[in-house]
């Protein structure tokens, strides 16, 4: 099972609750990835549609809700003998819809069922906790991992009727961005044209040209690779374009902690996805890993992780010429790479 499934689709069925139907259930959608919460309360409600065609479906904020409200949604009704009361915003919930909630999760009524959604954060984690212990149906809906995003594109494309190589889905996910729904919007307008087919990464950098270049992830390979003109061509022009500096910084801070971590274990012989587990990143990135780290020593990389954040501190606070700075920041990682070179390593 996909992981972001075991985040946002599977369901595990506690207590009496039959697994068979989603009526007499709790759903606790749990989680501050909006997609895969939506997508996870459209699958309950298809499955409630296709048990009970004339099912009810009633939604409610509860952040205005009353525990009177509730009572009315999952109460019987003239018009329908099943229905589904989805309760957005349940840390919002005062005590009295908040009791009446966790009432009905501790002895649902059969033709009901209620989906509870929590958009993560502190709030109402009392209630949260209530729930759990009532053992409801339990659905995290958690963004996911920098790793996970590769697969995540592989998996939508193969839903989309295609297949996609690892390159050119990370390719997808250096042009697009780490949002889910950017990301599966991408996915669709490739599905389009490309039905059935295979996408390489010439294609996503056919069809998101000028994108895909403008990343802070591309300025960072190419200064991580020893290449500082190319990332400063690419600096320049990522700026001239509106990438925000601290969206620069924030990718050379994740790529030279997971170079720091290829480097400290790399004597350890480990497979490729080991290694990628233990660096944050996906298994295709390791084959650049290694490559980069032929011109880097665990200093070298400390000393371009302060530098970097010297930077960030300067980009986010009073720095006149954010520009100059990013600038200045190229140059200090590739003085900490060249005093690597040559340093032979066991």
């Amino acid at each position: 099972m996909r992981r972001w499934e075991e985040k946002a689709g599977a369901r595990w069925h506690d207590g009496g609750v039959s697994p068979e139907s989603v009526f007499g259930t709790t759903t606790l959608v749990h989680g501050s990835e909006s997609l895969l919460a939506e997508r996870a309360i459209a699958r309950i409600l298809d499955q409630a549609r296709a048990e009970q065609p004339d099912a009810q479906i009633n939604e409610l904020d509860a952040s205005s809700a009353s525990a009177a409200d509730f009572l009315e949604a999952t109460g019987e009704s003239l018009f329908a003998t099943c229905s589904v009361v989805v309760l957005r915003d349940v840390g919002s919930a005062d005590e009295g819809l908040a009791a009446r909630l966790l009432e009905f999760a501790e002895a649902p009524t059969r033709t009901v069922s209620v989906i509870a959604v929590h958009g993560g954060g502190t709030k109402g984690r009392g209630l949260l906790t209530k729930l759990r212990k009532a053992k409801v149906t339990q659905i995290a809906a958690e963004p996911l991992k920098a790793w996970e995003l590769t697969d995540f594109v592989i998996n939508e494309a193969r839903d989309q009727g295609m297949s996609i190589e690892g390159r050119a889905a990370q390719g997808l996910v250096e042009a697009v961005g780490k949002d889910l729904r950017a990301l599966a919007g991408a996915v669709s307008q490739l599905s389009s044209d490309w039905q059935g087919e295979r996408l390489t990464a010439e294609v996503v950098n056919r069809y998101f040209a000028g994108r895909v270049d403008i990343t802070g992830y591309a300025v960072s390979a190419d200064a991580l690779a020893g290449q500082p003109g190319q990332a400063l061509e690419k600096l320049r022009w990522a700026l001239s374009c509106g990438v925000h500096p601290a969206a620069i910084t924030a990718a050379f801070a994740a790529d030279l902690r997971a170079l720091g971590l290829y480097l400290g274990a790399q004597g350890e012989r480990l497979r490729d996805n080991e290694m990628a587990r233990i660096c944050g990143v996906g298994p295709w990135k390791v084959k650049t890993l290694r490559a980069q780290a032929r011109g880097w020593q665990p200093g070298g990389v400390a000393r371009a992780l302060v530098s970097v954040a010297t930077a960030d501190a300067a980009v986010k606070g009073a720095a006149t010429d954010p520009h100059f700075v990013l600038e200045q920041m190229l140059l200090a990682i590739d003085g900490a790479r060249s005093a690597g070179r040559g340093v032979r390593r066991r």
